[in-house]
C-alpha cells in the first residue's frame, strides 16, 4: 500500500499514512486534533531499471518509419504546391 503525506493546515503538523488509494484522508491532524489537513505531492520511487522496453527499440527510430515519414512529407508538400496553383491560377 502507499505512504501519503499529509501536512495540516492549522499547526503545519506534517504526517505519513499508509492507505489504499479508495481510502478518504483524514480529517484531523494527529497533532492538534483539528480539522484541515491537506494531501502533500510527493516524489515517487518508481524506477525502471536494466533492459527491457526503452533498450528493446522504444528509443530507436527504424528505417520502416523513416521511409513512411519521408512518404508522407512527399505527399503533403505535393498537395501544397497543387493548392498553390490553383490559388495563383485564380
Amino acid at each position: 500500500m502507499p505512504i501519503y503525506e499529509y501536512r495540516c493546515v492549522d499547526c503545519g503538523h506534517q504526517f505519513e499514512e499508509i492507505q489504499r488509494f479508495s481510502d478518504p484522508d483524514p480529517e484531523t491532524c494527529p497533532d492538534c486534533g483539528q480539522a484541515g489537513v491537506r494531501r502533500l505531492v510527493s516524489r515517487s520511487n518508481f524506477a525502471l531499471k536494466g533492459g527491457g522496453w526503452f533498450d528493446d527499440g522504444y528509443g530507436k527510430s527504424s528505417s520502416a518509419s523513416s521511409t513512411g515519414a519521408d512518404t508522407g512529407s512527399s505527399k503533403d508538400s505535393a498537395a501544397s504546391d497543387s493548392a498553390k496553383e490553383a490559388a495563383a491560377a485564380e
